[in-house]
């Protein structure tokens, strides 16, 4: 037997069973790899993103990308996440050459209205927000093919 429906859109305990597994696929993703992507659609009051989630675990900021398709900003968040991996501290005013392009690197103080995801798993209770950097792409960067995902919680 389905639970109740709400007009327009999926039931409630279908909506909540889907949180559910994408936190799974984020921790797991994060427990695996050292983070996960989260990916933002646009709309007409802010342009698509995409930020990291994990870095923090690193004791190092996460970053976030903005207004370029979701592969693009896979492909230099996971670069510039292999340079944490590896050791790396980024910072404020650096810029970093990758295979897509060069960046910038600045200071992001909004993660607790951007990064949702990132501030539910690693933001202690009662303290700041969980550090962030803004990646700004210096000139074009290098697109990567791939089609950009719609939200599977949306409409």
């Amino acid at each position: 037997m389905l639970g109740p429906t709400v007009t327009g859109m999926e039931s409630p305990e279908r909506f909540t069973h889907q949180v559910d597994q994408y936190e799974a696929w984020q921790r797991e993703t994060i427990r695996r790899c050292g983070w996960a992507l989260q990916a933002v659609s646009g709309d007409d009051e802010s342009p698509p993103f995409v930020y990291t989630v994990g870095l923090s675990g690193f004791g190092h900021p996460e970053l976030i990308l903005f207004a370029t398709s979701q592969a693009t900003a896979a492909t230099v968040l996971n670069d510039l996440g292999e340079l944490v991996r590896a050791g790396r501290v980024l910072g404020v005013g650096e810029r970093v050459a990758l295979r897509s392009g060069e960046v910038h690197l600045l200071a992001f103080p909004e993660s607790e209205d951007w990064l949702y995801a990132a501030n539910d798993l690693y933001r202690a209770r009662d303290a700041d927000p969980v550090p962030a950097l803004l990646v700004v792409p210096a000139d074009e960067l290098t697109p990567t093919p791939g089609e950009d995902l719609p939200c599977a919680f949306c409409g």
